[in-house]
């Protein structure tokens, strides 16, 4: 695969750590948890797992700010996208569109959940949503993240 183009893509997309992807990253055994909580991570446990949530609090618009020192499965993590661009079957220009696509429906959800009173950046797409689906039915919020997932789902999710 070509590096730069990898790159590129992933300093143009950021849903793998901008609590759209995903809500929480787990910790794995090999992490240097407290390296990380010197850093300014916080760290939680569901039950004995450590883990943290997202959005990452080290994501500066689409730029990782530990980089070096993030953990393995942010180190590890291939989007289907970079798979498939590894695998020669798109090119870059495609998988930018698929990203531009994706972006653009969180910014429309996003635009919809500011409008409903709901401003908490810190939380994830998805923790958004429902709370403001909790207070404030929105068929078009529920429609559109629907949507979104199952787009997220298709193009970005992968099985291993």
């Amino acid at each position: 695969m070509d590096a730069d183009a990898a790159s590129r893509l992933c300093t143009a997309c950021g849903l793998c750590c901008s609590g759209v992807l995903f809500e929480i990253v787990k910790l794995q055994p090999e992490d240097p948890i407290r390296d990380l909580e010197k850093l300014g991570m916080q760290i939680n446990r569901k039950k004995t797992e450590p883990y943290f949530k997202q959005p990452c609090r080290f994501l500066n618009d689409c730029t990782c700010t530990i980089y070096q020192y993030r953990p393995t499965r942010c180190r590890r993590f291939e989007c289907f996208q970079l798979k498939l661009l590894a695998a020669g079957e798109i090119d870059e220009t495609e998988a930018q569109s698929k990203i531009d696509e994706a972006r653009r429906q969180v910014a429309v959800i996003q635009s919809r959940l500011e409008e409903a009173g709901d401003t908490q950046t810190e939380d994830s797409l998805t923790e958004r949503v429902e709370r403001t689906l909790s207070r404030l039915p929105d068929n078009a919020v529920k429609k559109e993240m629907q949507a979104l997932k199952i787009y997220l789902g298709r193009h970005f999710r992968t099985l291993t």
